[in-house]
């Protein structure tokens, strides 16, 4: 019998908990997708580093709706992004439907499936 009901709130995620500084520099000596977020890491960095770039974070409500509002909160809060640009989602999702205490729930590809 599958469980049709959603028990579990999406959490978000907490990135001043971690410091994951040493996994990433040895993803240098990997391939493929690893190596990317190196990559992506370094690039990352360089443009923190340099006070003339304008560091421009793009997100989609659904993102957020899927654990990620504390990492960008701490995005700004670490004066890490610039100028935010977001989809009307982001407004509605996160400003109104949580505002006004609602949660997001854990599904499955199952429960998806019975309808």
């Amino acid at each position: 019998m599958i469980d049709h009901s959603l028990k579990k709130t999406v959490e978000h995620i907490d990135i001043t908990k971690y410091d994951v500084t040493k996994m990433v520099n040895e993803m240098h000596q990997t391939s493929f997708t690893s190596r990317e977020i190196y990559n992506a890491c370094e690039l990352y960095k360089h443009m923190l580093l340099d006070e003339d770039l304008t560091i421009i974070l793009t997100i989609a409500g659904s993102t957020q709706a899927a654990g990620c509002l504390k990492l960008y909160r701490d995005l700004v809060r670490l004066n890490m992004v610039d100028v935010i640009v977001a989809t009307g989602a982001s407004i509605i999702d996160m400003d109104l439907f949580e505002g006004l205490g609602n949660r997001h729930y854990i599904g499955s590809i199952k429960l998806m499936m019975i309808f």
